[in-house]
């Protein structure tokens, strides 16, 4: 009986201990799923390119500021080629806004964007970005544009000229 006991007790705090580890495991990183694209006056965005193994494939990197000194890095997808393609990647950024980019099926005709969080960019230095865009298994890199947040004047968060 009290080995019975023994063996009940290590079972559960064997399951207590797998319960544990299951809800205190380090988070990986973040995944973002694709959105609708609607830029405005605090998009800046980098040069647009042809993904090189699919041309019809077209992408770019944005920088999104907004007045409060914060923002985010997107990766921008327009797919004008003649079919649907498979797409994922990342965005790359020194000021924090890094997110992978979950894969899925672009269709042809369409423009969708992935966004990384939106962070509270450090002020006085220029901040360098990348984003990274795998169509069907081939992974491609684009630059976007810099980023500086001015401070002891009044400014916020703007991409660098």
């Amino acid at each position: 009986m009290r080995i019975q006991r023994i063996i009940r007790g290590a079972g559960l705090a064997a399951a207590a201990v797998t319960a544990l580890a299951v809800t205190t495991a380090p988070a990986s990183a973040a995944e973002a799923n694709w959105k609708e694209v609607q830029p405005n006056a605090n998009w800046e965005c980098g040069t647009t390119i042809s993904h090189a193994t699919y041309p019809g494939v077209k992408f770019q990197g944005c920088v999104v500021a907004n007045n409060s000194g914060d923002a985010q890095l997107v990766l921008v997808v327009n797919n004008q080629g003649p079919k649907a393609v498979n797409i994922g990647g990342w965005t790359s950024s020194q000021f924090g806004s890094n997110v992978t980019c979950a894969d899925s099926v672009l269709n042809t005709g369409f423009q969708r964007g992935c966004f990384g969080p939106t962070v509270s960019v450090p002020c006085n230095v220029t901040y360098a970005n990348s984003v990274h865009l795998t169509v069907n298994g081939s992974t491609k890199i684009a630059t976007a544009p810099t980023l500086t947040k001015v401070c002891g004047r009044e400014g916020a968060a703007l991409p660098a000229a």
